[in-house]
């Protein structure tokens, strides 16, 4: 699970370089950004989370995901505690 867990904490860090060049004229400023993240990563995700995930469902668990890491509860690195949140959500 730990493997799995690295993996696709790479694959949210791998999205958020794509994005920060996608948007470097804005300096990452994108208001849509969970839109983004959801249509680059969804179909990426399905080998990680055994079924797939609407682009809507995703951007809103991303959402969800920011406010929890910007609340401070959570510690870990954001892309390790994305992925073991989706992880145990599929699960």
């Amino acid at each position: 699970m730990e493997e799995k867990i690295a993996a696709l904490a790479q694959l949210f860090r791998e999205a958020a370089m794509a994005h920060h060049q996608a948007f470097s004229a804005t300096d990452g400023d994108d208001p849509d950004w969970p839109l983004w993240y959801a249509e680059y990563l969804s179909d990426k995700l399905t080998p990680y989370l055994g079924t797939p995930m609407s682009q809507e469902a995703l951007a809103d668990e991303l959402v969800r995901l920011d406010q929890e890491v910007k609340s401070g509860a959570h510690g870990e690195d954001w892309a390790l505690h994305y992925a073991q949140s989706l992880l145990n959500k599929a699960n």
